[in-house]
């Protein structure tokens, strides 16, 4: 997987609000947890901190360890209008193994959540399974930087997928709006 494609739905999955390299505004609208309720339990908001800023905030219980049994994803979607119309877009975290997932994909940026969540980091030796426990964000504001120029403007809708091999999936999905100009 591209680490650009990572970059892109990561800070739109964990920015509340942010200027993107001065051409674009993101703002959340809400966290929501669909299904998976016997996986995780997820109570993540966006919250405002100094009146400018949102950031995430809120806790996550995951209920079993996370190993090779379970994949994960991350897919996206796009209205245009923000009439909540979407047409699923091309990017995404495609489907790989929880291990795969941890030792490669997160491992590269786990530095992001530091000081901000208690999320156990992936040493040289890897990290599998990710295990079962009560996980925190407080303050997460992802920088920017990373983030492409050429999104388009409008409604966006991530969705987190976790699925069990014997068919049980856990969904968040995350809804934003982006836009070409600065709102602060």
């Amino acid at each position: 997987m591209p680490p650009s494609i990572f970059n892109f739905l990561l800070p739109l999955t964990l920015l509340g609000h942010a200027h993107l390299m001065g051409i674009a505004d993101v703002s959340f609208q809400r966290i929501e947890q669909t299904t998976g309720f016997d996986i995780l339990n997820s109570s993540l908001r966006i919250t405002k901190f100094n009146r400018t800023s949102a950031v995430l905030n809120g806790t996550i219980d995951i209920l079993v360890d996370l190993d090779n049994d379970f994949t994960f994803q991350i897919k996206s979607a796009y209205s245009r209008l923000g009439n909540n119309q979407f047409n699923e877009y091309p990017y995404k975290i495609a489907e790989q193994a929880m291990c795969w997932a941890l030792n490669d994909t997160f491992s590269e940026h786990q530095e992001l959540f530091e000081g901000t969540t208690n999320f156990p980091q992936v040493g040289r030796d890897g990290l599998c399974p990710f295990p079962a426990g009560h996980y925190w964000f407080k303050h997460f504001i992802f920088k920017p930087e990373t983030m492409p120029q050429m999104i388009p403007e409008g409604y966006w809708r991530l969705t987190f997928l976790i699925v069990e091999k014997g068919g049980r999936t856990a969904s968040l999905l995350i809804y934003m709006r982006i836009s070409k100009e600065s709102y602060w």
